[in-house]
């Protein structure tokens, strides 16, 4: 009986906080990295490669933003475990997040053969990113959907959070486009603040929906 309660005590309680405080620094860490790597020269797109290099992520950059991707993976986590209390489209929220940390396996693993094999010119680069990117973008955009039918944050902010991570859509790294990860930051940072400061339960629902 005890241990049930520690561990109702810790789910509904500390992890979202912790979750929360994932959210701010993850949101934090994005939209800096986002600063950071537009300040270099433009890169080259498609065809422009054969005569002009690559924009590449510094040190620092590929560090903040591999830290961010955890961190924000886990305040999502938090955000969902909040809306899962509405007990409404609990599927929603379980694809959304397995979907997301899909993504996320799949960017992580082509970076790391990348740095490990191929000495930061992996060929088949392409076949992680663009399949995890769009996984994980569409995982957002699920989990934005049922944050804002749950009704746990405010309505602005599930509606702030949706259009940001549909903007990440056209953010690209060689040019300053990538500059529109940043709304997805401070979406993320505002989410962890309501969560930190703790959030209005919603009224449940059958857990069937």
């Amino acid at each position: 009986m005890a241990q049930g309660s520690f561990d109702n005590t810790f789910w509904t309680g500390r992890f979202p906080r912790w979750a929360g405080a994932a959210a701010i620094l993850g949101g934090l860490l994005c939209a800096l990295a986002a600063f950071l790597h537009n300040l270099q020269p433009i890169g080259c797109i498609g065809m422009d490669c054969e005569t002009t290099a690559m924009r590449s992520a510094t040190g620092f950059v590929s560090v903040a933003g591999a830290a961010a991707s955890l961190l924000t993976l886990l305040g999502i986590a938090g955000m969902t475990l909040l809306a899962r209390r509405s007990g409404h489209h609990r599927k929603l929220a379980n694809a959304g997040l397995l979907t997301a940390a899909v993504g996320f396996i799949l960017l992580f693993a082509g970076s790391l053969i990348q740095t490990a094999f191929f000495a930061g010119d992996f060929p088949g680069m392409p076949f992680f990113v663009i399949p995890g990117l769009l996984a994980v973008i569409a995982g957002f955009l699920m989990i934005g959907v049922f944050i804002l039918r749950a009704g746990v944050f405010p309505r602005w902010l599930g509606i702030f959070f949706v259009v940001s991570s549909i903007a990440l859509l056209a953010a690209n790294e060689q040019t300053p486009a990538v500059l529109l990860a940043i709304p997805f930051g401070l979406a993320m940072v505002l989410a962890g603040y309501f969560m930190l400061g703790g959030v209005r339960r919603p009224d449940a629902a059958p857990a069937g929906r």
